[in-house]
């Protein structure tokens, strides 16, 4: 079987990319895949790394941009397509996963003029342009909220859940935190906001610091910054004698996860999915730019299933962060059926059932 797998632009479209290409190899280890993204996406640099074959196309993200850059983006689609479907000719490709992001676009109309058969993923409870397009010619659509499956004609669309990289799995909190030159005991708070940090919580966090003095030696804390502000985030923890370890990010997520007692982050699909699919309940700060503000409706289903709580960005300050983390730290039961509500949204199996849609379309052509 010869499958493209198209689209990146982020790690929250890469991620469950890679990991329904770990599925089907599971399944079919003669499978063949090639990645197809944007030449200049984080695809471009992150799939050889890891060894995949990957080809890139000179695509660039229509919504967002000046009008001369989407004109400029708009003009030069034709020719991308037809390079995209010269790629999947020159593969042989027989099926097509779109992944979502501007860079699926171009390869995912390609196949579908050459009555290759596709599949789209959405990943966010409110779908992006590309797949709100794509949609409507693909041969299926797999989604991974519920809230999701009304954008999408109803025969073709199915509720697959979001794929979670196979190495994010639960692992021993001790153990964990001795890896991270934690104390084992302690209280420890996860905070990130995605791989360029996010500037609005990690100055709400160094402003809590001061107003959680009195629980200063019960907490400790994980905390992912980005590039910029990593510096200024470990003095802070320093200064204020707090237990932390501070990184531009880290490498090892799962074992991250595996300490944390308590999570404060964003809300893009791929964060959900695997807070989910650990158990780990969460303070949910909703990116307020992401597209069609999807991340807040993401954010609200964990809420509404009372797996996590939220609070939108422009409210997310010190004394907010300070008041979670106290509540966080004295009601244990409180976080311990967060978790198990949070661990009822999982969908372990989610890259197993995007591969069943892709083994089904090839099927019936």
């Amino acid at each position: 079987m010869r499958v493209v797998i198209t689209g990146g632009g982020t790690g929250g479209h890469l991620f469950p990319a890679l990991a329904v290409h770990g599925a089907l190899i599971r399944r079919r280890p003669e499978a063949e895949v090639l990645f197809v993204g944007a030449s200049e996406g984080v695809e471009a640099t992150i799939l050889p790394r890891l060894g995949h074959v990957f080809r890139g196309l000179p695509v660039h993200q229509v919504k967002g941009r000046r009008w001369r850059g989407q004109m400029a983006a708009l003009l030069a689609l034709p020719a991308v397509v037809r390079q995209a479907s010269g790629l999947l000719r020159e593969f042989g490709a027989q099926a097509v996963l779109g992944v979502g992001g501007y860079a699926s676009f171009p390869t995912v109309l390609a196949a579908r003029l050459r009555r290759i058969p596709t599949v789209i993923h959405e990943q966010n409870a409110y779908p992006g342009l590309a797949n709100r397009w794509l949609g409507r010619i693909a041969s299926a659509v797999a989604v991974s909220f519920e809230a999701a499956a009304g954008f999408f004609p109803a025969g073709r669309v199915s509720v697959a859940g979001n794929p979670v990289r196979p190495e994010i799995r639960p692992g021993d909190a001790g153990e964990a935190r001795r890896r991270l030159a934690l104390s084992p005991g302690s209280f420890t708070v996860l905070i990130f906001g995605g791989s360029q940090g996010a500037h609005r919580v990690n100055a709400a966090a160094i402003d809590a610091l001061p107003r959680l003095a009195a629980s200063r030696g019960r907490i400790q804390f994980l905390h992912a910054t980005g590039e910029r502000e990593v510096s200024e985030v470990r003095q802070a923890y320093e200064q204020h004698g707090f237990p932390a370890r501070v990184e531009p990010f880290f490498q090892d997520m799962a074992t991250a996860y595996a300490a944390a007692d308590f999570v404060i982050a964003r809300a893009g699909a791929s964060t959900i999915f695997e807070l989910a699919a650990l158990g780990k309940p969460a303070l949910l700060v909703p990116y307020p730019h992401a597209a069609n503000d999807h991340q807040r409706l993401n954010a609200e289903a964990m809420v509404k299933a009372g797996a996590a709580w939220t609070v939108p960005d422009q409210y997310c300050d010190g004394q907010r962060i300070a008041a979670t983390v106290e509540a966080a730290l004295e009601k244990p039961d409180v976080l311990r059926r967060m978790g198990e509500q949070a661990r009822g949204l999982a969908r372990p199996d989610a890259a197993d059932r995007i591969v069943d849609l892709l083994e089904r379309v090839a099927k019936e052509t």
